[in-house]
């Protein structure tokens, strides 16, 4: 009952303090260890193993048994009956090799130094509350469900080359060393909830052939997943401290990391999710790796919060929703050779984070136009052009650029043409007032003026009025132009069709996709 009460403080704590939760933890084991020694009743480890040499079930309760209890020396390496040892405390057991006929009961026991090496469970294994010290279950089996629910791991622990043929339960277990999975094999459903490694947590070439519930679990120092097979795998809440290796991983089914936390480097690099991927509300606090990793269908990154960078570069995606995502100020979205068919994310969201790569502005382009996002669009387009301006050494294609930026935003900036034409108007009504460069008409069109009028120097009003219709199409006829003026004239004039030929092309581009 210690243990557990013990467990329930140490999850009130913060998730993000390990030394405190170390600390609470170690104290509830001395705790434990001293309440219960005490109140136990001592039986030989002979008893006992002459119970199970003589083919009888084995049940004891809130015993402590002397001396070492060491089965390898059984003759069949059998224990035949059910074999209950609940509530006691042993320092010394070995049961490698042995295998169990029918149930092996162990809840709530404490264990000193214990081995399960290659030891065979054909019945169900209850292991939960128990108490480990240095224990092994390496090239174990369980041929039914094997229950770690609450178990406490004080020392380092392996499970290496484990066989589970049924569902494997270890929520709310604490690893107080490392807990080493490599190698092993799930065949069912696998439980993990809100599990708590403070050493390494090792799940290298894994096999999990049933789903797989790691949610709400926290890890301090390392998570190595590398090269598993994940079938349906819940990651939601998850807090990694250490760096996460999920390299060259296998994913089908649904695979969620809802709400997870990674404080070190996250590392996708080479893997393969054949089903969707849910990343949304996730937060990375340094580098998040997806380099060369195939997304086969849709991948969520929604309200998900990067403080490092987002490398999918050489990746593979079928639809990425990337909407709402936050991005610090020195994040970096690296699409370099990425391959992608939709990419749900808006323009004006991640435009700062982008790293330069033509082929990925150019693709980001053409997935815009594919959504139907014609702002987005434009904006891509046009940050692309301004980009590729500034590779590019001097000369007339420079040149030229600079030409198209300043005169039509690269052809999706219209309102650029509408202002170069007022400010050509505004220059030649200047022009022409300052310089007295027109004159009224001796012969106005209004032949009830009076016929003997002479020529007048004009207005400014009467100079914009001017210089809008020669911009638009010609000069009207009560005015002309005098002396050099004249050139003027047609140089405004040629610059009003260029200008309204850029705003029209432009404006057709932008409205008629």
């Amino acid at each position: 009952m210690l243990s557990i009460i013990a467990k329930n403080m140490i999850q009130k704590s913060q998730r993000h303090y390990w030394m405190p939760w170390r600390s609470l933890a170690l104290i509830a084991v001395l705790a434990m260890v001293v309440s219960t020694t005490g109140a136990q009743q001592a039986v030989p480890a002979q008893e006992i193993y002459a119970k199970i040499e003589g083919n009888e079930p084995v049940y004891y309760d809130s015993i402590r048994v002397l001396g070492d209890l060491d089965l390898r020396s059984l003759s069949d390496a059998r224990v035949s009956n059910s074999f209950t040892l609940t509530n006691s405390t042993l320092i010394n057991a070995s049961f490698d090799g042995i295998t169990f006929a029918k149930d092996a009961v162990f809840w709530g026991t404490t264990f000193g130094n214990a081995s399960f090496e290659k030891a065979a469970f054909l019945g169900q294994a209850d292991f939960a509350n128990t108490s480990f010290g240095n224990v092994c279950f390496s090239a174990a089996s369980f041929d039914k469900p094997a229950v770690f629910d609450s178990a406490l791991f004080r020392d380092n622990v392996s499970f290496e080359d484990a066989v589970f043929a049924r569902d494997a339960f270890f929520n709310e277990a604490l690893f107080m060393g490392d807990a080493n999975f490599n190698y092993s094999d799930f065949a069912s459903y696998s439980y993990f909830a809100a599990a708590q490694f403070f050493g390494d947590a090792l799940f290298s070439d894994v096999d999990f052939s049933g789903a797989l519930n790691f949610s709400a679990a926290t890890v301090a120092k390392r998570a190595n997943f590398f090269q598993s097979r994940f079938q349906s795998p819940i990651f939601s809440d998850v807090v990694f401290s250490g760096p996460a290796q999920f390299g060259l991983t296998s994913f089908s089914g649904l695979s969620s990391f809802g709400g997870a936390l990674f404080v070190d480097e996250a590392v996708f690099s080479l893997a393969r999710f054949s089903d969707a991927a849910y990343f949304s509300g996730a937060e990375f606090q340094k580098d998040a790796f997806f380099g060369l990793t195939k997304f086969q269908d849709m991948a969520s990154f929604q309200s998900a919060r990067f403080e490092g960078d987002l490398n999918f570069k050489g990746g593979s995606i079928s639809t990425m929703l990337l909407d709402k995502a936050e991005f610090c100020k020195r994040s970096r979205i690296i699409l370099n050779d990425t391959d992608f068919a939709r990419f749900k994310a808006h323009w004006n969201e991640i435009e700062e984070h982008v790293v330069w790569d033509q082929g990925a502005y150019l693709a980001l382009v053409n997935n815009y136009h594919g959504l139907g996002w014609s702002a987005d669009e434009d904006d891509c387009y046009y940050q692309y052009r301004g980009l590729n301006q500034d590779k590019k050494t001097w000369g007339w294609s420079k040149t030229i650029d600079l030409l198209a930026w300043l005169s039509c935003g690269y052809g999706v900036r219209p309102s650029y043409a509408v202002a170069w034409s007022f400010l050509t108007i505004l220059a030649f009504a200047l022009l022409f007032w300052r310089g007295d460069g027109i004159r009224r008409s001796a012969k106005p069109l209004n032949e009830a003026a009076e016929e003997d009028s002479v020529p007048e120097r004009v207005t400014l009003r009467n100079a914009l009025f001017f210089s809008t219709m020669v911009f638009l199409s010609q000069g009207p006829i009560d005015f002309l132009p005098v002396g050099r003026y004249r050139y003027y004239v047609i140089l405004e004039g040629i610059s009003g069709w260029l200008l309204l030929a850029l705003f029209l092309v432009t404006l057709g581009r932008v409205m008629i996709r």
